[in-house]
Formats: structure tokens, C-alpha cells, sequence
């Protein structure tokens, strides 16, 4: 990387590190939901709940309780982490090791190469991931409509 001029393939890896950074630091931030208070909070306030996809049709999404999961599963309480979503804690561990790797990707310019091929590891974990949300969406909405 020349001084003073950004590599065009280090720009994907600083996306990845600021966004997984991101989530993670407002995770670490937020109060857990409560069975006293069922939404998260920044300090006393209170984060609103929203998604659309459960506004409009009354049905949860496959998404729905991650926020409150990864949440709870940073602050250590892992049973709330489970009740929330079934699988945060996959989705924590994941997004924890893409902070990791692209932080490697980032400090270590000379061993970049040597790290680039472990990527297609987290790229297959990310379908096998999204692959999880959408079997254990259906396992919600048919306990939900049985």
C-alpha cells in the first residue's frame, strides 16, 4: 500500500472490519432486554422496536430477536441469547470472527496473501448461516401456525 493511497482491495476487508466492529460495539453497549423490559436500551432509553416484515404481516422474520440475542450473549447471559434467537450465538461467533480476520487482513500487510485464502472459509460459513436462518424460520412459523 503506498502512503497517502488507499489499496482498492483492502477497501472490501475495511468495510467488513467497521461493520462487524460496529455491531459488535453496540452490542457491548446496549442493555439487554428483560423479562421487566422487553426492549434493549442505550442507557435508560429505550431502542424501539422494528421490522417491517412483522409490522405488515403479524409474522416474525427470520431475523427477528437477533438484535436482543447477540445482545445478551455479549453481556453473558447465553440463555436469554437462546430464547431470543436460536441462533445468535452462531451469528455473534461469526460476526466475531470476521472482526478478527479482517483486523489480521489489516495490520499484517505482508502475510495479506497468506490470510486472503482462509476467506473463502468465512464466505461458506456465511451461506451455511443464511442457509440455518431460513430451516429454522420455517421451524418458527410452523410452531407459530400449528
Amino acid at each position: 500500500m503506498k502512503l497517502g493511497k488507499l489499496n482498492r482491495d483492502l477497501i472490501p476487508h475495511l468495510i467488513i472490519f467497521f461493520s462487524s466492529f460496529g455491531i459488535l460495539a453496540a452490542a457491548a453497549i446496549l442493555t439487554p432486554a428483560s423479562q421487566d423490559f422487553p426492549f434493549l436500551r442505550f442507557w435508560k432509553f429505550p431502542v424501539p422496536f422494528s421490522c417491517t416484515f412483522f409490522e405488515l404481516t403479524g409474522l416474525p422474520c427470520a431475523g427477528c430477536g437477533m438484535s436482543r440475542s447477540i445482545v445478551a450473549a455479549l453481556h453473558g447471559d447465553i440463555a436469554a441469547s437462546l430464547y431470543y434467537h436460536n441462533l445468535g450465538l452462531l451469528v455473534l461467533g461469526y460476526i466475531l470472527l470476521q472482526f478478527v480476520f479482517r483486523l489480521g487482513i489489516i495490520l499484517f500487510p505482508n502475510k495479506r496473501s497468506g490470510l486472503v485464502k482462509y476467506g473463502k472459509y468465512l464466505n461458506l460459513g456465511l451461506i451455511v448461516i443464511l442457509a440455518l436462518l431460513g430451516i429454522n424460520w420455517v421451524y418458527v412459523l410452523a410452531s407459530i401456525l400449528n
